[in-house]
């Protein structure tokens, strides 16, 4: 498990360290370097073995060096890219700094102790936040592939899917999750022409996955990732709750939970939804989780573009301390507005 990671000087963050748990929440408004603390820790996993920092590789496309250097400074910094954790009862830590990104760029070298520390990254997996199928049918692959990799696109990204329902999933145990989010289940088909049909079976009859509502279509990444990945693997994921009804975000919120306490698989997640959240809070209040396995961040950015983000303590009975401003205040402005439109003279 991941127990720290520390940026500085990385995209929009100055500094940032941010200490995940089992379950690792990242909330606050678009373009505050949520999903920047996932690039990171993307950034580094598909460095490993190149022997220098790979901005554009199999998992992210980050530009070039110079556009991991946060705008609003005017020197050329030392960017720190650092996580420590523990692996099978002993301690890692990697901690990589670079500096004259422009290229060629020597000092963007890994320090030959960043390979010894790599293994947290090789057992990570990714799911991002544009994902699931849209054609009746796949070609299967030759073999499953373990890393899902974005190089050639989302059509790339379909096919290797597709294959690996095929060839390696526990495909009645993914369909079981799914089934608990949206009432859905799923299975595979092998059609003419060495091809995968992949089918929702729903209550009223099995029709072709992309003929179903996208909120099931959309779980088939994320629960692929989160069951097939080693355990004691981290699982990063981008707006879980994407395209699904709010009951449908919370049951979700309880499903990730329980994959990820009984699998031993850690999970730190991008999300806007208050439903998602409020349903973990929930299970600590319930006592199926405890205040030390989740953890609840909240990002902010500042005038000059400066990113920051700060933790939310939970306690013991899943309460909050200071509440969730971040999904709260927009809750009041509405109600606020609301009741001044009732008030408004007809």
């Amino acid at each position: 498990m991941i127990t720290n990671i520390t940026l500085e000087n990385f995209k929009c963050f100055r500094h940032v360290s941010i200490n995940p748990k089992l379950l690792t929440v990242l909330i606050g408004p678009n373009g505050t370097g949520k999903s920047s603390v996932l690039q990171a820790l993307l950034l580094l996993k598909q460095s490993v073995g190149e022997g220098r920092i790979r901005c554009q590789g199999d998992f992210i496309n980050l530009g070039g060096p110079s556009d991991l250097v946060p705008s609003f400074l005017s020197d050329e910094p030392v960017i720190r890219l650092a996580f420590d954790g523990k692996e099978n009862g002993s301690e890692f830590r990697c901690n990589v700094r670079l500096s004259a990104l422009l290229e060629p760029m020597p000092q963007s070298i890994l320090p030959p102790s960043f390979s010894a520390n790599a293994v947290p990254l090789k057992k990570m997996r990714f799911v991002q936040a544009a994902r699931g199928f849209v054609r009746p049918s796949y070609p299967l692959g030759q073999e499953p592939s373990e890393e899902i990799s974005l190089t050639k696109g989302l059509s790339e990204l379909e096919e290797l899917l597709a294959t690996n329902l095929v060839y390696s999933t526990p495909m009645q145990q993914l369909s079981a999750l799914v089934e608990k989010v949206t009432g859905t289940g799923l299975d595979t088909k092998m059609i003419p022409g060495r091809r995968v049909e992949v089918k929702s079976l729903a209550p009223n009859g099995t029709v072709n996955i992309v003929a179903e509502g996208f909120g099931t279509n959309a779980l088939i990444q994320l629960f692929l990732q989160l069951i097939a990945s080693q355990k004691g693997a981290t699982v990063l994921i981008e707006e879980p709750e994407i395209h699904l009804h709010p009951k449908a975000q919370a049951d979700l919120a309880e499903v990730m939970a329980e994959t990820a306490k009984a699998e031993d698989k850690q999970v730190i997640m991008t999300t806007h939804s208050e439903h998602l959240v409020e349903r973990l809070l929930l299970l600590v209040a319930e006592g199926s989780l405890t205040p030390d396995d989740l953890a609840i961040y909240s990002f902010a950015k500042d005038e000059k573009g400066e990113c920051s983000a700060s933790e939310i303590v939970v306690t013991e009975n899943g309460q909050v301390e200071g509440g969730l401003t971040d999904f709260y205040a927009n809750n009041l402005e509405t109600l606020d507005r609301r009741v001044k439109a009732l008030r408004r003279p007809q």
